[in-house]
């Protein structure tokens, strides 16, 4: 595919949304992550009273050699922390993490690959997506719209340790953005069912995904502003696939095409 020409007239992609107060993060792997990737931001560790074995070993040790105070606390603390999240026993406080600016984003080298997220509300799906973000090594991933997810709690616990690796970013509107990508070398391109199978696309080194919310789809504005319109091709008995596993086959194949150089492949 063409590259589109490169036009340093980037108009802003709308506002940003820094987060303003201290998150928790529940789960071993998502606080092992925390102590290992960004132990400036972990502010306490709390680990279950009577939970011990390995697990709970290897996360004092963590805390103990990054210098972060931890503690013994009765389940009902973690529980209330966790808020519903799966904490297995552990839990950090992380200070507010800086969202990545996303203008920033759009000057990383080709190939790059952005997933943009219209209206995703959902936690669950948005550590799915950063964990595929990070496993085919992605550019970075942007939410749009008024409500994003916190990046604490059920999505941290759902990226599994895999939110420092990622570049995260917020913006008002999608569509705003996507003409700014646009403006930037990058091809814009949704994910709908009735689109262009995948496997009839030519995928371009510098693209921006742009995937709806679980109910809307995408909204008009960013509608608006697509190349094109991709579909996965799947058997007519099921009606679709649920926003992230769809991100992930879509980022596998587009990183199957533009093969990181000197990447290893690590069995599944």
């Amino acid at each position: 595919m063409t590259r589109r020409h490169d036009d340093s007239r980037t108009p802003d992609p709308g506002p940003r949304n820094p987060a303003s107060r201290a998150e928790w993060v529940a789960g071993f792997h998502a606080v092992l992550a925390a102590l290992a990737h960004e132990p400036a931001r972990v502010e306490v560790v709390w680990v279950g009273d009577g939970v011990a074995g390995p697990r709970a070993g290897q996360l004092l040790d963590a805390a103990r050699a990054a210098g972060v105070r931890f503690a013994r606390v009765p389940r009902r603390k973690l529980d209330e922390v966790a808020d519903g999240t799966a904490h297995n026993g552990a839990a950090a406080r992380l200070a507010p993490a800086p969202l990545a600016d996303a203008r920033a984003l759009l000057s990383a080298p080709a190939p790059a690959c952005i997933v943009g997220l219209d209206a995703l509300e959902d936690p669950h799906n948005l550590g799915a997506v950063v964990r595929t973000a990070a496993a085919f090594g992605l550019a970075g991933v942007v939410v749009a719209g008024p409500h994003p997810p916190p990046l604490g709690g059920a999505a941290a616990k759902v990226a599994a340790g895999t939110l420092p690796l990622v570049r995260v970013a917020h913006v008002g509107s999608l569509g705003d953005f996507a003409t700014a990508a646009k403006d930037a070398g990058y091809w814009v391109w949704g994910a709908e069912a009735g689109g262009t199978p995948l496997d009839r696309v030519e995928l371009p080194d510098r693209l921006l995904l742009c995937l709806g919310a679980e109910a809307g789809g995408l909204r008009a504005k960013t509608r608006q502003a697509l190349d094109g319109v991709v579909a996965i091709p799947i058997t007519p008995e099921v009606e679709s696939l649920n926003l992230s596993v769809a991100a992930g086959v879509l980022a596998w194949e587009w990183r199957r095409r533009f093969a990181r150089v000197g990447a290893a492949v690590k069995p599944l």
